[in-house]
Parts: C-alpha cells; structure tokens; sequence
C-alpha cells in the first residue's frame, strides 16, 4: 500500500540507483528470492508476450511451506542466474513491462523501508552499487529526514524496545556517532562502542535511557598492541564455519585461507599484506567506518533482536569488522583492483546483511572462548 510519510535515511540513499545490466554480481544470480502470495498470482496471470510468459512459467516455484509473505520463489538455472534475466543482463520483465511489474523485492532490493513505529529508508550494503557509494563517500554519513511515497511493508512481528520509538533511534544514532568521531584510530572508535554500550545497558535496567548523556564515554578497553596470531586464530574460525554454507562467498573463503595458510608464517603474510592493502587504498579507514556505520543503520544495531545481550551484540560487531578485514586485505593481495574489493565486501554482506549474523558470530566466539573485552580488542586491531 503506497503511502507518504518523512522517513530517516542516509544521506546516499537519493542518490542510489540499479545498475542493471552492468551489475557484475546481479542480485538475481545465485541466491534465494521469495515471492510474496500476492505477487505469484499476479505474475501468473499477467498478460505478456509468449516468450516471456515461458520465461516466467519456468522462474516461479512454490515453496514446501508457503506463507502469505514467503509464498514463491525464483527456481534458478543450472548456472544460478534468473530465467527472466536476459543475455545483456537485464530483467526481460522489467524490460518489456516496466519496473511497476517486478515482484516487490526486485522493486525494492537493496532499499529497506522499515515503518514499525518509525520511519525508516536504508540500504543493503550486499549490493555492488552500495559499496561503491560507501567507498566513494569521503565524509561521515550524515542522516537526512525526507518526505517520501512508497509502498510500505507491514510490520511482521518486529519489536520496539523501549518505551518510544524515539528513544531507540537516538541511542542507535549516538553509538554510530561514536564510530564516526573522526581524530581517533577507528580500531579506538569501535572500542569505544563497548563503554557506551555497557552505559546503555545499564541506563536500561535502571530505567533512566532518556536522561542518558553519552558525549564524555571513554573507551573501557584499551586496543591491542600484541600481534594478530590469536586473533587470526579466532577469524578462522569463523571462517570456516561460514565456509560450511555454500553461496557467493565460498570462492573467496577458499582463495584467501589458500594464500594465508595455516603455519608459522600465516601472521606474517597477513601483516604483509594488511601494509600494502592500506598503502593501495589509503581511504580504507573512513571506508570501513562507513560500512561499518550502514550496516548499524541497517541492522537497527544494536537492537537487531538476534543477541540477548549488549556484550554478544558488541562482540558480533567485532567479528564483522574482523571478518571484513581479513577478506578485504587477503583479497586485495590476490586481486589488488579496486572492482575486485567491491565484488568481495558485496559477497560478504550477502552473509552479514542478510543472515542472522550477529547471533551466529557471537555464538561462535564464544565457542573458541575468545570474547572477552580484551580480545576483542584483539579484533579490532587485525
């Protein structure tokens, strides 16, 4: 149902628009697209064109268990890639019958349009053109409130914490201010996370959030200076258990654990090749804060209703800058243009974006007993 309300946004998010057929990783290709119950009927019943209905008969499939919101999906080829999208890399549905007709998550995708309690517009940041916008973007993200109509998902069950939607939006836009005080190391910035965090929880528990002033929080930990061999230790470990999922990211997985190895001499490569990643894109710092910032934005961190505490939301943000860290530099050592870093950080979000990342990673942390203020401390330095 399209509506019009003023919605909170990146400042980006105007400006963001599909590449279409010169996206190099569609986002049609190789992965799950569901299908609302509203939206399969409608396709199967619209009148178009007879080589495009065959195209369309052989793209819909009923799930085992469909639900009015998840009710169909897109049956890829043997390759992966959408039946509907054509040889020049377009929708051949879009392309004949206009955007209007796409199901509403190919509409939509990579924009997230939240609307329980607040109005709210982001982006996924596991499309290619995102992460280009957030590498390309020199300055903090700064967050705009525009009067916009779009169509508006109903609220499935998502919970609003405290006791104003206002009060959960200003404690989420204060920690990404933390991130973005520039003038500090981010590894400090995001160490700075875990105080205000703590402050937070513990303004929750006594009831006082809306009274809480966050602008004079020091870091309660200090940041690493010890080498990166446990740590390394630690990201392999969630590497491999996100190796275990087949998708976009395997062939990366697999590529940078090759180059790094696994003996005595793995922290040296790594070390190596952090120092030539940061001499070849020298803006990686403010890149990494913005991703980092657009993923909290996304997530509603650190309300994303996947942990049960601060401490295990703090810890899966660490494992996420860590995990895109040691991609990026590994990567880049392989395949050292800048495109490459692009594909890669977008094959990671797919998982971290789009799974329920941060109860997984902090579960697995505490598996390998490495969560403890101190070490991931040791995270934030890799």
């Amino acid at each position: 149902m399209r509506e019009t309300h003023e919605y909170l946004m990146p400042d980006y998010y105007p400006r963001f628009l599909c590449k279409m057929g010169a996206c190099r990783a569609a986002c049609c290709e190789n992965w799950p697209v569901s299908l609302s119950m509203e939206d399969y009927f409608r396709l199967v019943g619209l009148p178009c064109r007879k080589g495009l209905r065959q195209k369309l008969d052989c793209a819909l499939h009923l799930k085992s268990r469909p639900t009015p919101e998840s009710y169909a999906e897109i049956a890829h080829r043997f390759d992966g890639s959408c039946p509907v999208r054509m040889d020049d890399g377009r929708c051949a549905l879009q392309a004949e019958l206009g955007e209007e007709h796409l199901p509403y998550i190919c509409r939509l995708y990579p924009r997230a349009i939240r609307s329980e309690g607040d109005y709210e517009c982001s982006c996924a940041a596991s499309c290619e053109r995102v992460i280009e916008l957030l590498l390309d973007h020199p300055e903090p993200i700064a967050f705009l409130r525009r009067e916009m109509t779009a169509d508006v998902p109903e609220n499935h069950g998502l919970t609003i914490f405290y006791e104003s939607v206002a009060q959960e939006q200003r404690l989420r836009l204060a920690l990404i201010e933390c991130l973005q005080t520039r003038g500090r190391p981010l590894e400090e910035r995001i160490l700075r996370l875990h105080a205000v965090m703590t402050r937070i929880d513990a303004a929750i528990a006594a009831g006082t959030a809306a009274e809480l002033d966050l602008s004079a929080v020091e870091p309660d930990v200090a940041a690493a200076h010890c080498g990166p061999e446990r740590a390394l230790t630690a990201v392999e470990t969630l590497l491999e258990a996100f190796g275990q999922r087949r998708g976009s990211l395997t062939g990366y997985l697999e590529a940078i654990a090759a180059y790094l190895g696994r003996d005595e001499k793995t922290a040296e490569r790594y070390l190596r090749a952090r120092d030539e990643f940061e001499a070849r894109f020298p803006f990686w710092e403010s890149a990494f804060e913005n991703l980092l910032v657009n993923h909290m934005f996304f997530s509603r961190f650190p309300f994303s209703d996947q942990c049960e505490s601060m401490a295990d939301e703090f810890a899966a943000m660490c494992a996420g800058y860590a995990l895109l860290r040691v991609l990026s530099i590994g990567w880049t050592a392989l395949h050292p243009e800048k495109e490459a870093l692009v594909d890669l950080l977008a094959a990671a979000f797919r998982r971290i974006d789009h799974t329920p990342f941060h109860q997984y990673s902090a579960a697995l942390l505490h598996r390998a007993d490495f969560c403890r203020p101190e070490q991931l401390a040791e995270l934030a330095h890799l």
